[in-house]
């Protein structure tokens, strides 16, 4: 799991948090009926978000302020953080255009809006009654009462898996939101245990329709910047053979691999190249590069195993999904999907 992308949604899922509100008990048709009369009146919003996650190879301290404009323009900037590389990050897009700036490689990453952008509080919006209603469906909501967060008084909810139904909460965890009384905003989240970790989210500030100018969503290229274009750094459709021509190291195919499973797909993307299997009932993929960032790590119950004579990673999250890399003559080899523990080490142990 790429860590930016999943920060990136964290700060959405709390802005739209924030825009939606709740109610004493819930059912989820009250929290839709209530974000569409917020979001109904709103066209400006301007919040200030703490951000802290503790998962599997992530450890994320982050101060995060959140600007939108009706219709379509966003934007987002890391005032805080304890990663170098995501210090200073501006994500910008004024309804047309995108732009992400990276101060650490003073990179902007620039595109159309469109499927290459990044996800924004209105997608969140737009989908709020079907994520709510998948929550409520298979969790268990108490109130669990009343307490001040930041002096200000809230309802405390408690969100637990239903008995036999973890599709959303991971076995072993809660969810507990601190809801504004007189406001009905989320002031406050906390996700804990099972094996996704854990995460706050903290409301330093919030506001709305203060008249936020337009001007705030471009974005100037800083001088001396690396300019890339989105499209760029889409994944490209190779043959095989082809792959095995553009890398600049042996690329290994496995001789094994689980019955029925195809290879479906051959991609290269940043300089790594991915082989991807498909079935029925097994979904995986096998990504080699020169670069650490193809093995960033998900959530789940990590063990260290030997691969190929090499000490390697492998995750598991108890809902069918493996993730296994290594390092092997400088090359990083991940492979991640729906495959069990046993069969993705015999793939890895298949490679040539």
């Amino acid at each position: 799991m790429n860590k930016r992308w999943f920060i990136g949604l964290s700060v959405l899922v709390v802005f739209a948090l924030l825009l939606g509100g709740c109610q004493r008990r819930p059912t989820a048709e009250e929290i839709v009926a209530k974000l569409e009369e917020v979001e109904a009146s709103t066209e400006d919003a301007h919040a200030v978000l703490e951000i802290s996650l503790q998962v599997e190879g992530m450890d994320e301290e982050l101060v995060v302020e959140v600007w939108e404009k009706k219709p379509n323009k966003f934007r987002a900037e890391v005032l805080e953080a304890n990663d170098p590389e995501l210090a200073g990050a501006i994500s910008v897009t004024n309804g047309q255009q995108f732009w992400t700036y990276q101060p650490s490689k003073n990179e902007v990453l620039v595109g159309e809006v469109g499927p290459d952008e990044p996800s924004s509080p209105r997608d969140m919006i737009q989908s709020m009654d079907e994520a709510i209603q998948q929550v409520m469906d298979t969790s268990e909501v108490k109130l669990a009462g009343e307490e001040d967060a930041a002096g200000v008084a809230t309802y405390k909810l408690e969100l637990t898996p239903k008995e036999d139904d973890e599709t959303v909460l991971p076995p072993g965890s809660k969810a507990t939101l601190w809801v504004e009384q007189e406001r009905w905003i989320v002031l406050q989240a906390h996700f804990s245990g099972g094996i996704a970790g854990e995460g706050w989210m903290r409301v330093r500030s919030f506001e709305l329709n203060t008249g936020i100018a337009d001007d705030l969503f471009q974005f100037e290229v800083p001088a001396g910047a690396k300019v890339t274009k989105a499209e760029d750094k889409q994944p490209k459709h190779l043959t095989l053979d082809e792959a095995r021509t553009q890398a600049h190291f042996a690329l290994l195919v496995p001789t094994y691999v689980p019955e029925g499973a195809t290879l479906i797909d051959v991609l290269t993307v940043e300089e790594a190249f991915v082989l991807h299997y498909d079935h029925s009932m097994t979904s995986f993929s096998v990504i080699q590069g020169l670069s650490e960032g193809v093995r960033e790590a998900p959530p789940g119950q990590k063990t260290e195993v030997t691969v190929r004579g090499q000490t390697a990673n492998l995750i598991t999250d108890g809902l069918g999904n493996s993730f296994l890399a290594w390092t092997e003559d400088g090359v990083t080899i991940t492979i991640a999907g729906r495959i069990s523990q046993d069969e993705i080490l015999k793939v890895a142990e298949s490679l040539q």
